[in-house]
């Protein structure tokens, strides 16, 4: 068994490397280093400002580290075919999911160590510094998030009646139990992780039997939410979008399907009917809105909203190639440069409204930077890069 999910492993990296290859693109890694800069430097400038002694950081903490530590699932890497196939060598499956354990443990440990870094400065900012803490912190963290696996572990083994059900309000109430005492009492946090982590490994001991049905649900359920996040970036085979009545965007379809000739007609029901594209476009104005928001350095938070009006226009564009392999559309009598004017008006309809938006979200409101002279340098900015692109970039694009 040790052997089969090696093999299993390896053969999950390969498979998941041909995608990371297309999520870090040029693109995407630089839109990465300039939001986490921006988020740095703007986390940096708050500090400071935040008073000694204040009530309500702990408790945000807490949250915080509470929420990180559901960050990094349990991968067993179950394929459908094992009920079938292996349970005559369920006895021996203990060796493969202790594997699966400890790959999905030092992955989630990393992830957990990076949360608890961010949230350290805000911590002593209003606690009082001491070196011992900051090695209970650590042994706190790197605990709990195995109590967490550990409890996802016994998810998929049979036991008590409802036993799923009680072990994901165990994997929510535990955490926040434990970095709720080590905030306040390091040492009695770090007591109290060591003792529900013996009672629940020593439980996991008792139950060997594998729920294979559930287990192989979960898993699926996980590898789901991995490909949805790669169909962000990239068409992947096994996520397919469901067809939606959206009567409230018949308003929408409308106006941006107005215009003469079939294209138009098509790319604007196209654009609001399909999942994955007006999901695309909708999510990723949305973090721009909230990036740009928190972002209160003017410069930076200018180059940050075109940088983000470039990034939904480079991804709506491929949009242009949607009906190339039906055949109807080539039957049409009408020319290609009809397809590409009935294409450019929706663009720029829907960077128009994409880059207005944007500009609000920058405009900082709830922080008291707002500026009326630097909002309107970001509109006048925005409806230039939304005009470059939709008439020189989208012809690149295409060519």
């Amino acid at each position: 068994m040790s052997a089969l999910f090696k093999t299993r492993k390896q053969s999950h990296l390969t498979h998941l490397l041909k995608y990371w290859r297309l999520v870090f693109n040029d693109h995407f890694v630089i839109a990465l280093f300039f939001l986490f800069g921006a988020l740095a430097y703007s986390y940096a400038q708050w500090l400071p400002k935040v008073t000694t002694g204040a009530v309500w950081v702990r408790p945000l903490i807490v949250i915080w580290l509470v929420l990180v530590s559901q960050i990094g699932r349990l991968a067993t890497l179950v394929e459908k075919a094992d009920p079938v196939v292996l349970l005559p060598q369920t006895s021996q499956f203990n060796s493969y999911f202790k594997q699966a354990w400890w790959y999905s443990y030092w992955r989630a440990g990393i992830i957990s160590l990076a949360g608890l870094a961010i949230c350290l400065p805000l911590y002593w900012r209003v606690v009082a510094y001491h070196q011992v803490d900051l090695f209970y912190f650590i042994l706190v963290a790197l605990l709990t998030k195995a109590l967490w696996l550990l409890r996802a572990r016994q998810t998929i083994s049979f036991g008590l009646k409802k036993l799923p059900q009680v072990t994901k309000i165990m994997q929510w109430t535990e955490p926040m139990v434990i970095w709720g005492l080590t905030i306040w009492y390091p040492l009695v946090g770090l007591i109290v992780a060591m003792i529900l982590l013996g009672i629940t490994l020593l439980r996991v001991r008792q139950q060997t039997e594998i729920n294979w049905r559930l287990a192989t649900a979960v898993e699926m359920q996980r590898m789901d939410s991995v490909y949805r996040f790669f169909n962000l970036f990239t068409d992947v085979p096994s996520v397919q979008g469901k067809v939606k009545r959206r009567q409230w965007l018949s308003g929408l379809i409308n106006w941006l399907a107005k215009g003469e000739g079939p294209w138009s007609y098509l790319y604007g029901h196209g654009f609001v009917r399909n999942v994955d594209v007006g999901n695309l476009v909708m999510r990723l104005t949305l973090v721009a809105m909230i990036v740009t928001y928190f972002v209160t350095v003017p410069w930076l938070n200018t180059a940050l909203m075109l940088l983000f009006i470039y990034l939904v226009a480079t991804q709506l564009m491929p949009f242009y190639h949607q009906y190339d392999q039906i055949a109807f559309t080539h039957l049409f009598p009408v020319s290609a440069s009809e397809q590409h004017q009935a294409f450019e008006k929706l663009l720029l309809k829907i960077m128009i409204c994409v880059g207005f938006l944007i500009v609000i979200g920058a405009s900082s409101i709830g922080h008291g930077h707002f500026s009326l002279s630097h909002q309107g340098l970001n509109l006048i900015l925005a409806m230039v890069e939304v005009w470059l692109l939709n008439r020189y970039y989208l012809k690149i694009r295409i060519k």
